[in-house]
């Protein structure tokens, strides 16, 4: 009986040890599973997307503005085909970056117009070729992150978008050149 008592603390030592190391070994891995898993959680451009939501919103913008002064039914139908699909864009880009945990500001962004130009017969041939020159630069956006990002969803928003904007932008090219 008096080894029992002498070998019990003993054993109850060995126990915790061996416990603690255990954990201390589960410990270990489970921080490196979630190291790993930041490692290979995709990455993106926070700045490509500020400027991407900055162009976007300028386009609905400007889109609107261009509405207001146009008598043209085929151009008209086209300004409202070009916002629905930014609003579109819109849509997507918040849901994504609200899944992945990004903040966009939300700013005023100004539409650099010359208010001259909006008061003349050509106002509207204007307005169009500043639309274009937009969506153009938010193709180049797109573009970017199709290249450079290791996010999947972007990359898939990225194509699916672009593919939208250079069919708006060879109908505004058309249009323009018809003017």
């Amino acid at each position: 009986m008096k080894k029992l008592i002498i070998y019990q603390p003993i054993l109850c030592c060995l126990f915790a040890i061996f416990g603690i190391q255990s954990c201390t070994n589960q410990e270990k891995e489970n921080n490196n599973s979630i190291l790993e898993s930041t490692k290979e959680e995709p990455t993106i451009d926070f700045n490509l997307i500020d400027c991407l939501n900055e162009y976007n919103q300028k386009n609905i913008k400007l889109s609107d503005i261009t509405f207001d002064l146009t008598k043209d039914v085929k151009t008209l139908q086209l300004l409202l085909k070009i916002k629905k699909n930014h609003q579109d864009i819109d849509s997507e880009l918040k849901k994504l970056t609200k899944q992945k945990l990004i903040i966009i500001p939300k700013i005023v962004y100004q539409i650099n117009i010359n208010p001259d130009s909006i008061k003349g017969k050509k106002a509207t041939l204007y307005l169009l070729k500043k639309l274009k020159n937009q969506i153009e630069t938010q193709i180049s956006l797109f573009d970017s992150i199709e290249k450079n990002s290791q996010n999947t969803d972007f990359k898939i928003l990225a194509i699916k978008s672009r593919k939208i904007l250079e069919n708006n932008n060879n109908v505004l090219n058309t249009l323009t050149y018809l003017k």
